[in-house]
């Protein structure tokens, strides 16, 4: 076996597995506002109407709570209508992260059994999901950036992947076939390796298109990637390499997508 093959392998064995995050798609962060919708009328009926009626003096000045709570309703409706295939809302859901942060403040200074307490609890759960979704922590941080990569934006990253994979594959085959320390059977296999890597973007893709969860399949392609690109580095091919450093920006799409860092492989949070 020759020693770039075993450099391969024992990178592909040694190199640390990546744990993607279960991402929501679209459908899934609309089913999600909605609940939150629905958690926020339900949190709203619980609370005292003498805390509704209340006008609250804060550092940002006085709040009117029965307006608060209406604009925090608006907020969320407005953030359940914009969320499009072209556009993930993320500003629209940094502002609803950040009213709910100012109500969890709220409920953190009260008196504990405060009535709307318990149904504000079960509704920050699924707004600390939401936040998730748009690697956020919630309560939300001053100037903390909220930002979600949508299906399509996804979606396309993975297919303009795929589709230059074509490119990369000829530039590094005619390099190999150059390099005369490399046998034939090496040469294959790092080709097939670039096949292989185009394949995974097309199964993530389609499960992403579909709408189905896709963190297993994005491990998948990523830790594929990291070995490739390992392999590739050590080797004195200038134009596959420079192809690959094009291609390495829709894989940066993918990885923040699903919450994992890149090319270092390890979990983002």
């Amino acid at each position: 076996m020759k020693p770039l093959a075993v450099t391969f392998i024992t990178v592909a064995l040694l190199a640390s597995p990546l744990v993607a995050a279960d991402r929501l798609s679209d459908k899934d962060v609309k089913v999600l506002v909605d609940r939150i919708d629905e958690g926020r009328s339900r949190f709203k009926d619980a609370l005292d109407d003498k805390i509704k009626k209340e006008v609250l003096r804060g550092p940002s000045g006085e709040v009117d709570v029965d307006k608060f709570l209406d604009d925090f309703k608006d907020n969320i409706e407005r953030l359940r209508d914009r969320i499009k295939p072209e556009y993930a809302a993320s500003a629209e859901a940094q502002a609803v992260l950040r009213q709910a942060s100012q109500i969890d403040n709220f409920f953190h200074r009260q008196p504990a059994g405060t009535k709307g307490e318990s149904e504000w609890n079960r509704l920050a759960g699924d707004l600390k999901t939401l936040a998730t979704a748009y690697s956020a922590p919630f309560p939300l941080p001053e100037n903390a950036p909220v930002r979600r990569l949508g299906d399509r934006e996804v979606a396309t990253a993975l297919e303009t992947f795929s589709k230059s994979t074509g490119g990369l594959k000829k530039t590094l085959d005619d390099e190999l076939k150059r390099d005369a320390t490399v046998d034939k059977t090496t040469r294959e296999s790092l080709l097939n390796a670039v096949d292989e890597l185009s394949k995974d973007a097309k199964t993530l893709r389609s499960r992403i298109t579909d709408g189905k969860p896709g963190s297993a399949e994005a491990e998948a392609l990523l830790s594929h990637a990291t070995r490739f690109e390992t392999t590739l580095k050590g080797r004195q091919a200038a134009g596959a390499n420079s192809a690959w450093t094009g291609l390495a920006k829709h894989l940066q799409t993918v990885a923040t997508a699903f919450g994992l860092s890149w090319p270092s492989g390890r979990p983002a949070h």
